[in-house]
């Protein structure tokens, strides 16, 4: 039985990637996802990488192991 942490956690997890997957279809194709314009310094694209590479290290590495 999942405990409440892992349950919250599970909850939030789901709700922000499926919000970042709806902020990525707002583009009209994967083109410009990937590039900088104006005062931009990142594009969407790769902050969406960083972002799905601190997950898995985060929830694959550090909670798994605390909780295993």
């Amino acid at each position: 039985m999942k405990n409440l942490l892992t349950e919250s956690l599970q909850i939030v997890f789901i709700r922000d990637l499926n919000k970042l997957e709806a902020e990525l279809l707002l583009y009209p194709s994967e083109e410009p996802i990937w590039k900088i314009e104006k005062d931009i310094k990142n594009s969407a694209g790769n902050l969406c990488l960083h972002l799905c590479g601190n997950l898995q290290n985060y929830v694959g590495g550090v909670l798994v192991n605390q909780v295993i």
